[in-house]
């Protein structure tokens, strides 16, 4: 079960990816003759293998910043700890995972997090 609860966030998450990357195609020429000018590959692809700097730096801060929350959660499907809270290693809730799939620490930590930030 928990593999196919897995898959189906790493799937939510190369969606959000990939919309984050043809959002940004739709909205910068440099970026659309970039992967104009590139061999065809999936744009999940190209996002997972030529990032370059020029392409990060067209990125707004919102959106780097999911960009690389998305990614380390990929990171962390892969390497077989998505859904641990990466402060105290509790269970993430799977109800928490489908709605912030990128979520990096439980509801206890986050609010301790939140209390500490005020």
């Amino acid at each position: 079960m928990k593999k196919v609860f897995e898959n189906r966030q790493k799937d939510a998450l190369l969606q959000s990816k990939q919309d984050i990357i043809q959002s940004l195609a739709s909205e910068s020429v440099e970026f659309q003759e970039m992967i104009h000018d590139m061999e065809p590959k999936d744009t999940v692809d190209f996002a997972a293998d030529d990032i370059s700097r020029t392409i990060l730096e067209t990125l707004n801060s919102r959106d780097r910043r999911l960009l690389s929350l998305i990614e380390s959660a990929l990171g962390r499907i892969e390497n077989g700890v998505y859904g641990n809270c990466l402060r105290c290693g509790g269970h993430i809730p799977e109800e928490r995972l489908e709605a912030i799939p990128y979520v990096l620490l439980c509801i206890n930590c986050q609010n301790s997090e939140e209390r500490r930030t005020r």
